[in-house]
């Protein structure tokens, strides 16, 4: 269940605020203890567009959200918003003829300042004939929630690999 409000607002400097939501979320490893990682979140975002010209477009995406408490006894992953954090920042730039980058940046909102910096980038793949669905896609991920069995240590990946969705 996620409400989603479109909007076409003019903001200067020629932004657009597009749309605004709030909704629930679930995420979990799918193991048992020792190794089961979850928690639910209700979250905002806010999402602005900036029109660049010749199909290209600049997108801002601002996401803060609630850790909803879970009972000390079945926690399973105490302190996990002060390592993935309670808010993150996107950045698109969407190109329909070249690369697509994109950069997030999530933190605890907290004065330790945890969090994560993930770079990536895709392009569409030109080997298969006017197929835009194969997509050679790379990731760069350095800080905490990289993955929820390891939430609470920090870590470096680089990932390479081919995508079949686009972002």
């Amino acid at each position: 269940m996620v409400y989603i409000y479109p909007h076409m607002i003019d903001l200067p400097g020629g932004w657009k605020y597009r749309l605004g939501g709030l909704g629930p979320t679930h995420q979990s490893n799918g193991q048992s203890l020792p190794l089961s990682r979850s928690w639910n979140r209700v979250y905002l975002v806010g999402v602005t567009e900036k029109n660049l010209g010749d199909d290209a477009s600049l997108t801002l995406q601002g996401r803060i959200w609630q850790r909803l408490r879970e009972s000390s006894g079945s926690d399973d992953n105490p302190g996990i918003s002060d390592f993935i954090g309670r808010a993150e920042v996107t950045r698109f730039l969407t190109d329909q003829q070249g690369p697509r980058p994109r950069h997030a940046v999530r933190h605890s909102l907290k004065s330790d300042a945890r969090g994560s910096v993930k770079l990536e980038w895709m392009k569409a793949s030109t080997a298969i004939a006017d197929s835009a669905a194969l997509r050679y896609h790379v990731q760069l991920f350095s800080g905490y929630g990289d993955s929820l069995v390891d939430y609470n240590r920090r870590r470096n990946v680089l990932s390479v690999g081919p995508s079949l969705v686009d972002w």
